[in-house]
């Protein structure tokens, strides 16, 4: 399972275009084109547009720009970065590592980033590409992304997440029950004693897939972030 990380650096991109300081970008998409050109597509929200935009064709860092759409007090830019401000991308060094951006948003202060780590090893790395260019790195917070699917999630089989759920529904946790064993056995063409073997399986799954499990998790990611910072 792949790990988050939750971070802020300081760009080094449309720095002259942070002149309106009302304004938050949230990224869409930033990628490489084949011709080696850096492409930048994000939304804008604000209430300083002719600043902003003033600002964006002023800035060293950017070749070009295009405003794609406008939807109440927001809209979605198109940023052409110069073949300078390329150099200084840090989305290819990540994705040199595997390292995927799910989330952009920069501030006139910072930029805070949360992405897909595949090891320590590759975020330690991307730190010291920051540190190299003299860009200010610092880890908020480091965790392991979670599955979609609740039961493959706490590590349920299908059957004991099933038999959770349908207990849960049918009120048997509730005090007091408005369902016996023997009954929700019958549901399940199952006799009340392999229920309640396959419940109290599911009931230890999950107990020690949360609660135990909560505090190995808090206590693995403070040593991480000691490791990462």
């Amino acid at each position: 399972m792949s790990l988050i990380a939750e971070f802020s650096i300081v760009s080094p991109l449309i720095k002259e275009a942070r002149v309106a300081p009302e304004m938050v970008l949230h990224t869409e998409d930033i990628h490489m084109t084949q011709s080696g050109e850096g492409k930048h597509v994000f939304w804008a929200s604000g209430d300083d547009f002719d600043t902003f935009e003033s600002a964006l064709q002023a800035d060293p860092t950017t070749k070009e720009y295009t405003c794609l759409t406008e939807l109440g007090d927001r809209r979605l830019y198109r940023v052409t970065y110069t073949e300078d401000a390329v150099e200084e991308l840090l989305y290819p060094k990540a994705a040199m590592h595997d390292i995927v951006y799910l989330d952009l948003t920069i501030s006139p202060e910072e930029s805070h980033i949360r992405a897909r780590i595949p090891t320590l090893e590759a975020l330690k790395t991307y730190r010291e590409t920051c540190k190299e260019e003299g860009i200010p790195f610092h880890l908020h917070r480091l965790y392991q992304e979670e599955p979609d699917d609740p039961a493959e999630r706490f590590e349920l089989t299908p059957a004991q997440y099933e038999v959770l759920v349908r207990a849960h529904e049918r009120g048997y946790f509730s005090n007091p029950r408005c369902v016996t064993l023997e009954e929700l056995a019958d549901e399940f063409d199952v006799s009340s004693s392999a229920l309640g073997r396959r419940l109290r399986r599911a009931l230890d799954t999950l107990i020690e897939q949360t609660v135990r499990s909560d505090t190995d998790v808090i206590t693995d990611q403070s040593s991480s972030e000691r490791d990462a910072t």
